[in-house]
Order: C-alpha cells, then structure tokens, then sequence
C-alpha cells in the first residue's frame, strides 16, 4: 500500500478559514466556468452569423480582447479574496473544530458527492478525507487509545458502516430512532464505527483507500475480534467490494477476518439513471450551439461516472474518456472466500411489475442492478455465499436505516441465512 495510505494522520478539523478558502476555490472555478460556456457559445454564434454575411475582424478581435479582460479581472479579484482570507487567519486567532452540525455537513458531502475529485486535486480545504468516525461524528484516532476512547471498551465484534454517494456518516441515523450500527451495539453487542470519504473521487481509489484504513485498525484494535462486519449503501457496498479486492491483492490481513458484507441498495450492474445522463450530455455536443453546455453536464465526478456501469478497479476506467457513452464491462471480481455476502434490494412499488416499480424501482437503483441479477451470465454477480431481500414498498435512502431491513439483518447476524437469493430475484423479477 502506498504511504499515502498506510501513514497514521491524526484526523484534520475544520476552521473559519478553511470554510472561506474552499468557498473561494468553489466560486473561482464556477466563475471560470462559465464563462468559457459563455464565450463559446458567443463564437458559435459569431461563427454561424459569419457564414451568411461576413464579419469585421475588429469585432471578433474585441470581442476576444472582452472575455480575456474578465478572465484577468476575475483571476485579479480571487487572487486577492484568497489573499485576505489568509492576511485574516494570520491576524484573527483561529479558532478550530468548528461545529459541522449535520446541515452543514451534508452540504459538503453533496458537494464532495459532484465535485470531489476537483475539489480533492486542488487542495480545497472543505474535500473530506477518508476517516472512521463515531456515531456523534467524532473522528477517530486509529491507535489502541484511540480506539478505546472512541469505543470504550472494544467488544469482539464489529462492524464498519459506509455511506453512498453525495453522503455521510451522520444520515444512517433514522429520524426519531438509532441507526443499524447503534441497534447492533445495543442489541447484538457489536462495536460500530462510521466511514467517511469523498464520494466524487474514483471507487476505486476509495475501494483501495479502504483497503488500507481497516488493515491499520485490524492491526490496532484492542480486542480479538471474532467478528468484523462491512454495510455499504449504494456506493458504499461498491467501494467495500473494492476494497476487498485491493485488501486482497495487497496481502493485506484484514480480508480473512471479513465476515459478512452486507450491500444495501448497490448498483453492482450499474446505474441507469447515470446512463442516461451520459447519453443526453453526450447528445448536446452534436451541436456547436449546445456543445458548450455539455461542459456543464460533463463536471459530474469520477465518482458518479463510474456508476454509469459499477466500475471498481483502475483497469476499468483508466485510458478511457469518462465522457464518452460507450459500453464498458467492468472486471468481474472474484469473492472472498469465507465472507457471507448479502444483497439487498428495494421498489416503490407494492409487487414486482406495477407501475411504481417498472418506473421508479427504489428512485436511483432498480432490483435487477441491487442484487446483481443480469441477463448476461458475464455480468451476473456469483458470490460463494450469498442470500438478500427485496423490499417493495421502499425507496433508496429508507433501505439504510429502515426497521424491516434491520430485522433481516439481524436474521443474517444469528446464521439464519440459507442462500435463497436468487430463487427470491426469481420469484420478484422472474430473472
């Protein structure tokens, strides 16, 4: 594993200055943006109005000389507005670990969600970096006191719950109730601790970031553990995939403790919804009027993009225009030995076939996708160990935190899973 991830980092809190100097990094490249949409929408249309009846090349030179003079002011004002915010933290005493509060903290993470691989390569303050968490938010230190402060006293059983995309730790809890990973501590007496990372970056890159963070705090941990137990919803179940895959492929210690992994609502098939996005951003460029605003569309993170087809290793995305709407098969990953896996999948609608369910599926996955059920046997997902549920009546986020869910999970937990998942796919989807 590389040092990036191998290195003990004490976790980073925010401050007033981080706040403004990512807010000023988010606002230059929107700035900058748009007006290069802007401008090349101008000379589409100066292009076009060329061909019928020419055009004095003063204008076209002014008009360059115009958008130049922005850019200049533009670059001139940020300049300085990132100048004073530094000139303020020099000045002004800082004051750090602000309190995110979870509205706050779901802004960064939407914003992670769509731009954090930008955001992540220029250094942006507000780009969240990949951390276990408590279930107040708390970050925890990964070392033995860390761990037991964090923990109290680690019990031999634990389990790691990852968010999806555009997520965070803090939205597993359930309104007026506690989340899976509190009932699993109250009620099955398990140890719990929350990932956090930046959804925009590539899976892949969180899978192996992953991969990396649970073999330190399996190395650290201050109990024996019996048990370790991953959920991953939607994205989440996708970068734990991958992370077992580059778990395993590093040697790492951390997979053959790996007992259950748990997929809620993942799109192991992909994503329809971001296909179709895909296709009607590629359709703009077809146009030189409208091929500005592909740009706009093409912004969304390498995160999101590789939902288009559930990519999960490099291989799959590495040498490839993102923005290019051709089929790709990802890599067909091979399952843990000894690790229970479950699917689950939920609908809208009341059974298989309504109109809830043919049209909406849970809102963004639809059960085909969630438990891997392909038409193509090289795509279908064949785990040694499998079983899962299907849930109608049910969308995408009350999957991660809803009482029949954890009912069938704790269901798993006590062994009673007898691997009938695909004769449960069949029975809803005829598949």
């Amino acid at each position: 594993m590389s040092d990036r991830y191998t290195q003990h980092v004490k976790p980073r809190r925010l401050s007033a200055q981080d706040w403004a100097q990512g807010a000023v990094q988010l606002w230059r490249g929107l700035f900058f943006g748009v007006t290069d949409i802007v401008e090349e929408v101008h000379s589409s249309v100066l292009r076009t109005i060329g061909r019928v009846n020419p055009i004095d090349r003063q204008l076209v030179d002014r008009t360059q000389r115009v958008y130049r003079g922005v850019r200049e002011i533009g670059d001139a004002s940020f300049i300085v507005a990132d100048q004073a915010v530094g000139l303020a933290g020099a000045l002004v005493p800082v004051r750090r670990g602000l309190d995110l509060g979870r509205s706050r903290l779901a802004v960064i993470s939407a914003l992670n969600g769509v731009l954090g691989d930008r955001m992540a390569a220029e250094g942006n303050p507000l780009a969240i970096r990949m951390g276990l968490h408590q279930a107040d938010g708390t970050e925890v230190e990964i070392d033995r006191e860390g761990l037991r402060r964090a923990l109290g006293k680690p019990r031999k059983r634990l389990v790691i719950l990852v968010h999806g995309l555009g997520m965070n730790d803090q939205q597993w809890q359930r309104p007026g109730g506690p989340d899976l990973g509190a009932r699993l501590v109250e009620e099955h007496g398990y140890s719990a601790l929350y990932v956090r990372y930046n959804s925009g970056c590539h899976i892949s890159e969180n899978g192996r970031e992953l991969a990396a963070l649970l073999e330190r705090l399996v190395e650290r941990y201050p109990a024996k553990l019996q048990r370790l137990v991953i959920i991953g919803h939607s994205m989440g179940g996708l970068v734990a995939r991958s992370a077992t895959h580059y778990g395993r492929e590093a040697g790492c210690r951390w997979p053959t403790e790996l007992t259950e992994l748990v997929c809620l609502g993942s799109p192991h098939l992909g994503a329809p919804l971001e296909r179709l996005g895909s296709a009607f951003t590629h359709a703009l460029t077809w146009t030189r009027f409208t091929a500005p605003f592909a740009r706009i569309g093409n912004v969304r993170s390498a995160g999101v993009k590789d939902l288009r087809y559930g990519f999960l290793v490099d291989e799959d995305w590495r040498g490839r225009d993102p923005d290019h709407p051709e089929k790709v098969t990802p890599r067909k990953l091979r399952p843990l030995e000894g690790t229970r896996n479950y699917l689950v999948a939920a609908s809208l609608g009341r059974r298989h076939g309504d109109f809830a369910d043919r049209w909406l599926g849970d809102l963004l996955v639809p059960i085909r996708s969630a438990t891997g059920a392909s038409r193509k046997p090289s795509r279908r997902l064949h785990f040694n160990d499998a079983d899962g549920r299907i849930f109608f009546g049910m969308n995408h986020f009350e999957i991660m935190n809803h009482p029949q869910v954890y009912t069938a999970l704790s269901e798993w937990l006590h062994g009673k899973s007898r691997g009938r998942l695909r004769q449960r796919v069949k029975q809803a989807i005829g598949s």
